[in-house]
């Protein structure tokens, strides 16, 4: 049975569209550092594509802080942003290469993020993709974030596009695993996530960088070789 063509290309942000995983651990940890809290570099990655409202939650009860997590959570952000504005944000690989092919045939884009909306905005105009990428579904927009398959869910529903058009592109455990549960063919971008736990989470295929997909209604193999995964469900 024929694989259904793509006609959207919903996208993670962070660590798939720029490399901003290391700039957001050391936000974390220069505000963190400012509570008390003192963690090592892979716990914070172990939130990768996840809502910072739940880790600092869990770090709060864990230290016995008390506190406004909201208020920790803006403040991490606004190191975060200090960050971007110091030291900018470089493209992952491919990223222009498939946008520009998404453009040349047609696909609507849609940024996929547990980030803030300001701090998106601000990084998507710093590497310079917001005029390319106007359309974003941000932290705010959903009350269940990643891994929850809402976000993606929602973009779709935006889009007017049936979630099976989809293609979710993700580097992260979290994101791909919500991108298969809204039903989406979901790929993973390697990363600072191994690629044996991107295909554990349900990634139909891994890439090192974006332009690997290229075409993408006519892969090399053929779509319903490349997605085959996509009807096991």
């Amino acid at each position: 049975m024929p694989m259904p063509s793509v006609a959207a290309i919903l996208i993670d942000f962070d660590g798939t569209l720029v490399d901003s995983e290391p700039k957001h651990c050391q936000a974390h940890k220069l505000f963190l550092d400012s509570q008390g809290i003192q963690l090592e570099d892979e716990e914070i990655y172990g939130n990768i594509g996840k809502s910072d409202r739940t880790f600092y939650l869990t770090l709060m009860q864990r230290h016995g802080k008390s506190g406004d997590v909201d208020a920790w959570m803006k403040a991490k952000t606004e190191i975060l942003m200090s960050l971007y504005q110091k030291d900018g944000l470089e493209l992952r690989p491919g990223v222009m290469a498939l946008l520009d092919h998404a453009r040349g045939e047609g696909l609507c884009c849609c940024v996929v993020t547990s980030t803030e909306r300001r701090a998106a905005s601000l990084g998507l105009a710093i590497a310079g993709l917001a005029e390319r990428l106007p359309l974003r579904v941000c932290y705010e927009d959903v009350s269940a974030r990643k891994p929850d398959p809402a976000p993606y869910l929602l973009a779709a529903s935006r889009l007017s596009i049936p979630i099976k058009h989809c293609l979710v592109i993700e580097d992260s455990v979290s994101g791909v695993t919500s991108g298969r549960a809204a039903g989406a063919l979901t790929v993973g971008l390697i990363g600072h996530t191994h690629e044996s736990q991107l295909l554990g989470a349900g990634a139909l295929r891994c890439v090192h960088s974006l332009d690997e997909l290229i075409p993408i209604n006519n892969p090399p193999g053929g779509t319903t070789t490349t997605y085959r995964r996509a009807t096991r469900r």
